[in-house]
């Protein structure tokens, strides 16, 4: 067994070429399947993040109706039940970012938009999303004020200016008319149209007066550091609230349009990567034939004086083993470099391909993903590839007619 590996790994080397050739079809492999998975892997990541950044967080806490019918009839009491089953989770909870929004009727004199009043925290949306970076004119309110930051879209379709009052008319909690006048102290520009033209924030405590909801809630936005402990942290605190009126959900329960989208992305990119592993398979079953072809004779000799076929089918399958783990663990590599590079220096969006990740609320970046299964589940399926290719040798080596072997 050790003089057979000896000679497997010697022949290798013997024509360092021919070598070289097969373990670059290998590395080529696994450094395109590795490409190509981290770009995807990449934009999914950014699709999310986006979402979960600027909008749902990682879980909610909701009325259990409220998924199905976003009412002001359908908040929950933000009180000692739902802190108390927080507390046991605080550990793995970043921060909260409590909310309460509703759709209402904005004015300026004659003209009138509907839009959808958000009451916020702004210290905790900036530290989820930043919110007042997007300011371009006035400022944020504190917790204390009690003016209106619109966003530039409706301000536009209003004309409306820093300074100016509009009038807000809707339906509050239980039927109760909710009614106010406030003074813009802000304007707020998003990149999402649907935003851009419909957002009016007002700070917490003002929109619960407002829709007469006193320390109630549409959502408690829960952020974490640990994306992967979602599901199980969303389990465990269901598990310390009445079910029967509050419900913790995740981000993809929150965002099925988009899981939906990422689960087609993900059928059509598994198509097209085994579509390029079935070329790739065929490029280094070329490249191992191409080698055996130019060593039939030898094959022929050895067996000749001796050596039984399946001792030269093991040492061709380790010949093959070799190279591939060469070939995956250089393409690992050289893989990493290229794709680390990149995720340190994402590569800007241009042209209409811009135009469409901010219509999306995105970031125009195209940004690769570092995540370890992009470099483990690449190499191990080139691997494996190389594997059957591996048994093939074996099958050929079984078939071959020695005295023609020798002679060619």
């Amino acid at each position: 067994m050790k003089t057979l590996l000896t000679l497997a790994w010697r022949n290798l080397w013997r024509k360092k070429r021919r070598t070289l050739i097969t373990v670059s079809s290998v590395l080529f492999a696994v450094v395109i399947a590795v490409f190509f998975i981290s770009y995807v892997k990449g934009l999914q990541e950014q699709m999310i993040e986006s979402f979960v950044r600027y909008d749902t967080g990682y879980l909610q806490v909701q009325d259990i109706l409220y998924q199905d019918e976003p009412s002001l009839d359908h908040t929950f009491e933000y009180g000692d039940e739902v802190t108390a089953a927080l507390e046991p989770f605080q550990h793995e909870i970043n921060f909260t970012v409590p909310r309460i929004q509703g759709f209402s009727i904005i004015a300026k004199e004659t003209t009138s938009r509907p839009a959808w009043v958000i009451g916020i925290l702004p210290e905790m949306e900036d530290r989820m999303s930043n919110l007042s970076a997007d300011i371009v004119e006035g400022r944020m309110f504190t917790d204390e004020d009690d003016f209106a930051v619109i966003a530039q879209g409706l301000a536009d379709m209003l004309d409306i200016a820093v300074g100016d009052t509009i009038v807000m008319i809707g339906q509050g909690f239980q039927a109760m008319t909710a009614a106010g006048k406030y003074k813009v102290g802000g304007i707020i520009k998003f990149t999402l149209p649907e935003k851009n033209n419909t957002h009016i924030y007002l700070p917490l405590r003002e929109a619960q007066w407002y829709f007469a909801a006193d320390i109630r809630l549409t959502n408690l936005v829960i952020m974490i550091d640990d994306e992967d402990r979602a599901f199980g942290l969303a389990q465990g605190i269901q598990n310390n609230l009445d079910s029967e009126w509050y419900i913790v959900r995740t981000w993809n329960e929150l965002l099925p349009d988009l899981v939906g989208m990422i689960e087609m992305r993900e059928t059509v990119n598994k198509i097209m990567v085994w579509v390029l592993y079935i070329v790739v398979g065929f490029g280094i079953l070329g490249t191992i034939l191409n080698m055996m072809h130019e060593r039939r004779r030898e094959f022929g000799i050895l067996m000749s004086v001796g050596l039984k076929r399946k001792q030269l089918g093991f040492m061709c399958f380790m010949e093959t083993v070799f190279i591939s783990v060469i070939g995956v663990l250089s393409g690992v590599i050289v893989g990493f470099i290229m794709v680390y590079i990149l995720y340190r220096n994402p590569i800007p969006a241009s042209g209409a391909m811009e135009e469409m990740m901010l219509g999306y609320g995105m970031e125009p970046i195209f940004r690769f993903s570092i995540a370890p299964d992009v470099f483990i589940f690449q190499a191990m399926t080139v691997f494996l590839i190389t594997m059957v290719i591996g048994l093939y040798v074996i099958r050929k080596i079984f078939r071959l007619d020695i005295l023609q072997a020798a002679r060619n």
